[in-house]
């Protein structure tokens, strides 16, 4: 054989074995981001990440040098999604009271896209909270934090939301009720439900005439 007719078949295997070896990269993120929301990060080990797979451990880390860095790269893909989500609001200079609402939007859509991954986030504080590969992820987080808190002040200050409700409490009762929505449903619904959601959880089930008074208690 010559070499022009080598060259082609070298060149289209490399290109197969890199396919290849880029789909079981992507299979032994999604399996170990699905363990890793069932177990918890501490009680997931390679080696059952890689049963999972179906692959030798040795195999796993060919492409994953630790579990810190599988799990690194499983938060950093949802933060990304997420702080894309929350540029766009940035830039729309929506209203206080709209803000609050496409901010809803936007986390739930990222819930809906990164349930998962989200379940790691929010259930394995103390990993998140030290990891070193995470500090990024841990940076966009706060980053998140403040534009939330900035418009439900902003809201509050003119009068959109109730100003007898502490800020900080109000960010993580939305978030931890809009994620166990997201976690209680089938993933492909979550879109479907987000204007129930949205509504109930800003504006209430009841009609005002009969909405429940606020306890003197």
């Amino acid at each position: 054989m010559t070499g022009d007719v080598l060259l082609p078949r070298t060149a289209a295997t490399t290109r197969r074995q890199s396919a290849g070896g880029a789909d079981t990269r992507e299979q032994i993120l999604a399996v170990s981001a699905a363990l890793f929301a069932q177990r918890g990060i501490a009680g997931t080990t390679m080696r059952a990440i890689a049963a999972g797979c179906s692959i030798k451990a040795a195999s796993l880390y060919h492409h994953f040098a630790s579990k810190d860095e599988l799990v690194a790269e499983i938060m950093m893909r949802s933060s990304a999604h997420v702080v894309a989500l929350y540029d766009e609001i940035r830039a729309a200079e929506l209203p206080p009271a709209e803000r609050v609402e496409a901010l809803m939007r936007a986390t739930l859509r990222n819930f809906r896209e990164h349930r998962q991954e989200a379940r790691m986030f929010y259930e394995n504080p103390a990993y998140v909270a030290t990891a070193p590969l995470l500090q990024k992820v841990r940076d966009e987080a706060l980053a998140n934090d403040a534009l939330w808190v900035q418009a439900i002040d902003d809201a509050i200050a003119d009068g959109t939301l109730r100003s007898d409700i502490d800020r900080v409490r109000l960010k993580v009762l939305l978030r931890n009720m809009m994620l166990s929505t997201a976690s209680g449903i089938d993933p492909t619904r979550i879109g479907d439900v987000t204007d129930d959601v949205v509504t109930i959880l800003l504006r209430g089930a009841f009609t005002p005439p009969n909405a429940i008074p606020r306890s003197a208690g």
